[in-house]
């Protein structure tokens, strides 16, 4: 017998070290990923155009709201993915169990949320940066922006990274759910169609999901806003620890 007492944080750093190292390839997809909501993004959102008098306007909208979304679709797909048999069995080449395995995972999750943050932030300010250097000026009569303090970025970086633990903790508990009957996997989809539609035929109001999206994007007070994410975010975790059945230690 080992006169060696490993404990709980020991067991959960190790765990969360091999996971950096071991799912490199997680953090390639993210920086493919914004590279194509990039080249995305040069099109514009919107475009409006008007004109009289013989003067022609044309007015197209850029933003990096497409780079945030690739970057929160990526979040959720690798969360999901974190829950699956084949990434599961590899936390068995420690001494683990399923409290170590979900500790382990959402520090992950939460290292994977900071970097998503941090490089969707600076991809909108690259898109700005390129726009503004690459634009035809016989064309391209100005450039009108929100305007930006110091502390924007780290504002920006803050409230993409605690979406991002959202949508990585919903991903986990949905591929909680996938793995505990996969029958869920054409059940959930129907609930997320049907949360479109449900608020309007019981009582005419907006859409369940709409409701839920006001919920968090419409919040001003920072402080609320991160208390709304973040206890959103360890509920669905918790919800995770309980759908997935407990394993006994393994070697």
């Amino acid at each position: 017998m080992s006169l060696n007492k490993v404990t709980m944080p020991q067991v959960v750093f190790k765990q969360y070290r091999y996971k950096l190292t071991a799912y490199h390839q997680v953090f390639t997809s993210l920086v493919v990923l914004q590279l194509l909501a990039l080249f995305f993004s040069f099109g514009g959102v919107m475009t409006n155009g008007g004109g009289g008098y013989g003067v022609d306007a044309n007015l197209t909208t850029y933003s990096g709201d497409i780079i945030v979304i690739f970057t929160f679709l990526w979040g959720l797909i690798n969360a999901m993915v974190v829950t699956t048999r084949a990434y599961r069995e590899d936390d068995f080449i420690f001494v683990t169990n399923r409290q170590s395995q979900l500790f382990s995972n959402i520090l992950f999750l939460v290292t994977a949320s900071v970097i998503g943050g941090l490089t969707a932030t600076l991809a909108g300010y690259l898109l700005r940066v390129i726009l503004f250097w690459s634009s035809d000026q016989g064309t391209f009569a100005g450039m009108v922006g929100e305007s930006s303090t110091v502390m924007s970025p780290v504002i920006s970086i803050i409230a993409i990274a605690c979406y991002m633990l959202m949508f990585c903790a919903l991903g986990y508990l949905i591929g909680s759910l996938i793995q505990l009957h996969r029958l869920f996997i054409a059940i959930l989809p129907v609930l997320a169609v049907g949360g479109l539609f449900v608020d309007n035929w019981m009582n005419g109001g907006p859409p369940a999901i709409i409701s839920l999206f006001l919920f968090f994007v419409g919040e001003t007070n920072m402080l609320l806003f991160l208390l709304k994410t973040l206890v959103t975010a360890v509920v669905l975790f918790a919800g995770s620890f309980v759908l997935l059945p407990q394993k006994e230690v393994r070697p």
